[in-house]
C-alpha cells in the first residue's frame, strides 16, 4: 500500500479530509452537504482541492450514519460465513429506516466466544462516496466505521465490480501461465530436438571413423587367432615328430609300421609288422612317452620275404579321439 493516501472522515452532514503520507498530516479541508444527492459531488469537490500526488482514498464513517453493535449468543460459524449471517438478519440487528443497508462482521476474538463486532450503513450513502471517488479519479480503498478498521462497508456494486476485476485477473494470471508453460515446454521440445539432431550429426561423423576401428579391431583378432593356430600348430609338429622319433627309436630290427596316428590328448593307434608283436608292445610300454600301451587285436602271421611275421594294432592312450594326426609307414 502506498504511503500517501486521502482520509476522508463522512458525518451527517459534514466531510473532512487529510492528505496523509508516512503517516504525517500534511493538507486538510472541510465541506459540508445538505441532501444524500449532493454527497457525491462534494467529495468530488472537496479532494480536488489536495495536493497532487494522491492517488488512494479511505473512508471513516462517523456515528451517525454507520451504526455499531456489539452482537451476542450468535451460532459459532466460520469468519467468511459470519458476514453473510449478519447480512441476512440485518433488519434484527440495526435500524434500517425503509432503505438497504450494507453490513459486516467479524468475531471479538478467544477472550470472548460467541461476541462478534458489527456495522452497517445506508446504502445509497456509500454508493455516494464511491460515486465521488471514481468522480475525483482516486481509488476507494475501504469503507469503515471509525474505529473500527476491521470492518469494510464498501456498497455491493463496489465489491462485485472488485470480484469480476479479481476474477478477470485470476483468469488472466491462468492464461499467462498456461501460456508460459506451453512456450516453456515448446523450448524444450525445441532444445531436445536440436541437441538430437547435434548428436545424430556426430554420430554420422564418427561413423566412418568408427567402423574403421572395428574393422581394425576384427583383423587384429582375426590374425591373433591364425598366430595362436600357427603357434600351436608348431608346438603340436613338435612333440609329433618327438613322439614319432622316438617311436621309431624304440622298434626293435625286423619291424615295420605302416601307419601311426597321434592325438593331442596322447592316445592313438599304431598299425604295423614284426618278428613278435609282443616285443614292440615291451618296448613301446618302456619308452615312457606312450600310456596304457596295449595290443588292440590279434595277431595276424602272414610271411613276408620267407619269413613269419606278426602284423599287429597298437593302441595307446585312454580313447581314441577324432582329428588325430597320421604319419606314414617307417620300418627298421
Amino acid at each position: 500500500m502506498s504511503s500517501a493516501r486521502l482520509s476522508l472522515h463522512v458525518g451527517r452532514a459534514t466531510l473532512r479530509a487529510e492528505a496523509v503520507r508516512t503517516g504525517v498530516v500534511t493538507w486538510a479541508g472541510e465541506a459540508s452537504y445538505a441532501q444524500l444527492s449532493e454527497l457525491a459531488d462534494a467529495i468530488a469537490r472537496l479532494v480536488a482541492e489536495a495536493p497532487s500526488g494522491y492517488r488512494r482514498l479511505t473512508a471513516v464513517l462517523d456515528r451517525p450514519p454507520a451504526q455499531v453493535r456489539t452482537l451476542s449468543d450468535l451460532p459459532p460459524v466460520k469468519a467468511r460465513h459470519l458476514a453473510a449471517l449478519v447480512a441476512q438478519q440485518s433488519g434484527r440487528f440495526f435500524r434500517k429506516n425503509g432503505r438497504a443497508l450494507v453490513t459486516d462482521a467479524a468475531w471479538v476474538g478467544k477472550a470472548a466466544p460467541g461476541v462478534a463486532r458489527a456495522a452497517a450503513v445506508e446504502e445509497p450513502l456509500v454508493e455516494a462516496i464511491a460515486t465521488g471517488a471514481r468522480a475525483a479519479g482516486l481509488w476507494l480503498e475501504t469503507i469503515a466505521p471509525v474505529d473500527q478498521h476491521t470492518l469494510t462497508l464498501l456498497p455491493h456494486s463496489e465489491r462485485e465490480s472488485r470480484e469480476r476485476a479479481a476474477r478477470r485477473r485470476t483468469r488472466r494470471l491462468a492464461f499467462a501461465t498456461c501460456a508460459l508453460w506451453l512456450m516453456v515446454g515448446a523450448l524444450f521440445w525445441g532444445r531436445l530436438l536440436w541437441e538430437r539432431r547435434a548428436v545424430e550429426r556426430e554420430l554420422a561423423a564418427l561413423r566412418q571413423p568408427l567402423a574403421a576401428v572395428l574393422e581394425a579391431r576384427r583383423e587384429l583378432r582375426d590374425a591373433e587367432t591364425t598366430l595362436n593356430a600357427i603357434a600351436a600348430a608348431e608346438r603340436d609338429r613338435g612333440l609329433s615328430l618327438g613322439l614319432l622319433a622316438a617311436v621309431t627309436g624304440a622298434l626293435p630290427d625286423s619291424s615295420v609300421f605302416t601307419s601311426f596316428a597321434w592325438n593331442a590328448d596322447g592316445s592313438g593307434v599304431l598299425a604295423g609288422g614284426a618278428r613278435h608283436a609282443t616285443d614292440v608292445v615291451a618296448r613301446l610300454d618302456r619308452l615312457g612317452s606312450l600310456a596304457g600301451v596295449r595290443l588292440g587285436g590279434p595277431v595276424v602271421r602272414e610271411p613276408i620275404a620267407g619269413r613269419d611275421w606278426e602284423r599287429f594294432t597298437i593302441l595307446f592312450g585312454r580313447e581314441q579321439g577324432a582329428g588325430s594326426r597320421d604319419q606314414g609307414g617307417s620300418g627298421s
